[in-house]
């Protein structure tokens, strides 16, 4: 559907199956009334009957939809490993695999937490295989795991090792630690030599994975910074912030080189298209804009009905559709 002359193609995922699923059966829309011997309709009679009949199809429905899910065998297999922060984890993110990588076709994920820390794991072809995972289903699973997971971390601080003779409790390959406050989230450089990180501090930081070192401080946004992204080229980095403001930075130096005044609530989500040569923001004022990396220009603003406030947008690997996730539990893809 279209609400504006700006708001592009946009395919909504709903819980119509969930309703299926469940067994839950809609209202009928229409009734018809038959007039009684003493001319009175019997409305009331008729949707008595249609309820009690909607009870029994609605429990049969259940039961068979019971059985169906249980049948399906599930495409992820949770690993017999995890990781632990001692406060939540905010974001996951694995490193590219390919030959530039420092860490080869190995399989690590960044999780970024509460606690201030990034922490690198390595899942090997042992542990893979270990739970029950081929090589293509790997990454999938060990997503499904690092999250689930993580978000079960205990406050004892543990970063690995054996506790308590749990030996699937995993061990951080690199701890990232520098920032004051929170971390919100994380983003591989495209050789998976650096890692940036967004903070509650104000300030994101990019640092070399094999040291642990913070190489660049970026300073200048006034509030939180809740995302950030690197270019492909990986010479630029992108940030959104609480103060509603998207800024764009030079990674060798530091420097902010472009501030756009993007939003007028926090910037959420940002991401840079396959070129670089784009960049989207989606805040919680509703907005999904579209900027010119180079000009700053904003060269499409896209909106849903009702303008719910937008939690995560992403350029599709073509560039030519954005993913958007609103607190309306909603997703939409945009054709851009």
């Amino acid at each position: 559907r279209s609400h504006s002359a700006t708001e592009l193609t946009e395919l909504n995922f709903t819980m119509g199956v969930s309703d299926a699923m469940s067994g839950t059966k809609r209202p009928l829309e229409e009734e018809t009334l038959e007039p009684s011997s003493d001319g009175s309709n019997t409305a009331a009679t008729t949707t008595s009957k249609q309820t009690a009949g909607s009870s029994s199809l609605s429990a049969e429905a259940a039961a068979v939809a019971s059985d169906l899910a249980s049948s399906i065998p599930s495409p992820f297999v949770e690993l017999p490993y995890h990781g632990e922060h001692r406060r939540a984890v905010s974001a996951v993110s694995f490193a590219p695999s390919h030959g530039q990588s420092p860490f080869g076709r190995t399989v690590v994920c960044a999780s970024a937490s509460a606690d201030g820390t990034v922490k690198l794991w390595k899942l090997t072809d042992d542990m893979l295989a270990r739970g029950g995972c081929a090589d293509g289903d790997g990454a999938a699973a060990a997503a499904t795991a690092f999250t689930a997971a993580s978000s079960a971390a205990d406050a004892t601080g543990s970063s690995g090792g054996d506790r308590d003779g749990d030996t699937n409790v995993l061990t951080a390959i690199q701890t990232l630690q520098g920032h004051a406050r929170g971390i919100n989230d994380c983003a591989w450089s495209r050789t998976a030599e650096y890692l940036a990180t967004a903070s509650d501090d104000k300030n994101l930081r990019v640092w070399d994975v094999r040291t642990g070192d913070a190489l660049v401080e970026f300073k200048g946004h006034t509030n939180f910074v809740f995302s950030c992204a690197f270019n492909p080229q990986s010479n630029l980095l992108v940030s959104g912030s609480f103060d509603e403001t998207v800024k764009i930075w030079d990674v060798r130096s530091g420097d902010c080189v472009s501030t756009l005044p993007a939003h007028s609530d926090p910037v959420t989500g940002v991401d840079f298209n396959r070129d670089g040569t784009c960049i989207v923001s989606g805040s919680h004022d509703g907005l999904i804009r579209i900027w010119d990396t180079m000009t700053g220009e904003c060269l499409k603003t896209i909106y849903a009905g009702g303008n719910p406030p937008v939690s995560f947008v992403r350029f599709s690997p073509n560039g030519k559709f954005v993913l958007s996730g609103t607190l309306d539990s909603t997703l939409r893809l945009w054709r851009v």
